[in-house]
């Protein structure tokens, strides 16, 4: 095998099909890896697509690289002719299978697969055998081989342009323009292309582009790019989806239970008036216990359902009058009578901010406080800060409670972490506060010292 031959080749006129060629491939295996991720049909069919675009083009380069004479068989050529000119037609094919399967979200009968995979094989074979006895045919060789692939390809990629862009299954994001715009351009091109080499042929001078090579490797890489972003942009729609469609279940669900526990709470109420027994008594109030952390449990999941769902919605915020209607709303709480709080009101207190939010993290924040405080101490408290400036607006919530220890500091805003088993609690009060704080783009920080007190510090951008 003339080595050098082949490198010097390679090197200048048939580079861009190489890079074609790679580039078909690593589309294959990246077509390929979601479609075992995504597990979805379409997917798999467009990975072969690109498997046998990559075979087509290496198939092409070897061609051009070892061009017929005595040193290169006829008998070699003609099935590297054969299996180029059939990956070509496959190419194409299965695009437009992919894309049946994506729309209509079903597999495509099977005999009618081998049919097309069949009838794209005996075209290509025809392409490939006629005019090849002919030493003279050299012209209507090309114009068969070539003008085939062009027209198959204009009409196959025509076809897939107008069903990705018209198609309401899609998200209609960049993605899919890129992806529907690349197709249509690439079959303009592929016409545009059969035009020229028809002409030729009849001896008429027609504009040809100077590269045919690095304009089909331009076209393909944003074709290529187009079907990555596209899958990447259906995908978080997808999943945006399923996940509001979980915190509607989840916010139904927990709304729907609230009324037999408030019952059964009743229930238990009545049975601790009414029973004479004492160990009647007793197995009321364990009831009535574990029925509250029940109904702390469903209050703190509609509480976080509440968080995702409301959409942000900035406004001017008296945080004197946010912070009363906080305290108000926790004032029953267990061992918030004990609690002094220590606030001193700020002239300039207003900021903007989404209510809903704020106020979801000063409950949360204040409930933490009360809940892990120690009520035996001198003087309890709860010291609540309010700091604005040009840049940003900082609410502090600082205790003198239990603290919290060094190795749980990590992991608080983790869902159910509890860094204390001795209080009730469900875990979800600290998560949901970096959530809510997340929404309206700020920041919250800790700084504790076990045994001590702790204090949390939420930043918040000014608008």
């Amino acid at each position: 095998m003339d080595y050098y031959r082949f490198l010097n080749f390679v090197g200048d006129p048939a580079m861009p099909y190489v890079a074609q060629a790679v580039l078909g491939l690593t589309m294959y295996l990246i077509f390929r890896h979601f479609s075992r991720i995504y597990i979805r049909r379409f997917l798999r069919t467009w990975s072969r697509s690109w498997l046998a675009f990559s075979v087509y083009l290496f198939c092409t380069v070897i061609l051009m690289a070892y061009p017929g004479d005595e040193q290169w068989p006829h008998a070699v050529a003609l099935p590297l002719h054969f299996i180029a000119q059939l990956g070509s037609y496959l190419h194409i094919i299965f695009i437009l299978i992919g894309s049946y399967q994506l729309v209509f979200n079903r597999p495509i009968n099977r005999k009618l697969y081998h049919s097309l995979i069949a009838g794209m094989a005996i075209l290509a074979l025809v392409a490939v055998v006629a005019f090849s006895q002919d030493p003279e045919a050299e012209n209507e060789r090309s114009l068969l081989r070539i003008g085939s692939r062009c027209f198959v390809s204009g009409i196959g990629f025509l076809f897939a342009g107008i069903v990705v862009w018209m198609s309401p299954k899609f998200t209609k994001g960049v993605g899919q323009k890129i992806l529907s715009t690349s197709f249509l351009v690439y079959s303009l091109y592929q016409f545009f292309y059969l035009f020229t080499l028809a002409f030729s042929q009849q001896g008429d001078q027609v504009f040809q582009p100077g590269s045919r090579g690095l304009v089909n490797l331009l076209m393909i890489a944003v074709m290529s790019m187009g079907m990555v972003m596209w899958l990447l942009e259906d995908e978080r729609e997808k999943l945006s989806k399923a996940n509001k469609d979980l915190d509607s279940f989840l916010y139904s669900t927990s709304h729907d239970l609230r009324a037999p526990i408030s019952s059964i709470l009743g229930l238990t109420y009545l049975g601790k008036v009414e029973l004479q027994e004492e160990k009647g008594r007793e197995y009321m109030s364990l009831i009535e216990q574990r029925v509250k952390k029940l109904n702390m449990i469903i209050t703190d999941i509609l509480r976080l359902s509440r968080t995702k769902k409301l959409e942000v919605k900035f406004e001017s915020i008296n945080f004197n009058e946010i912070l009363k209607e906080t305290m108000e709303d926790i004032q029953f709480n267990k061992g918030t009578s004990s609690i002094r709080l220590d606030y001193k009101e700020s002239a300039d207190h207003f900021f903007v901010s989404d209510h809903s939010q704020v106020s979801i993290i000063l409950a949360n924040l204040i409930s933490n406080a009360v809940k892990y405080h120690r009520l035996n101490q001198p003087d309890p408290y709860i010291k609540i800060g309010f700091h604005k400036n040009d840049h940003n607006t900082t609410i502090t919530v600082e205790d003198n409670g239990q603290g919290i220890p060094p190795q749980s500091v990590n992991k608080i805003f983790d869902m159910f972490f509890r860094a204390s088993q001795e209080t009730e609690g469900t875990g979800l009060g600290l998560y949901i506060v970096k959530e809510a704080v997340s929404k309206i783009k700020g920041k919250v920080e800790v700084a504790s010292v076990f045994g001590k007190g702790t204090t949390f510090i939420v930043t918040i951008d000014n608008m």
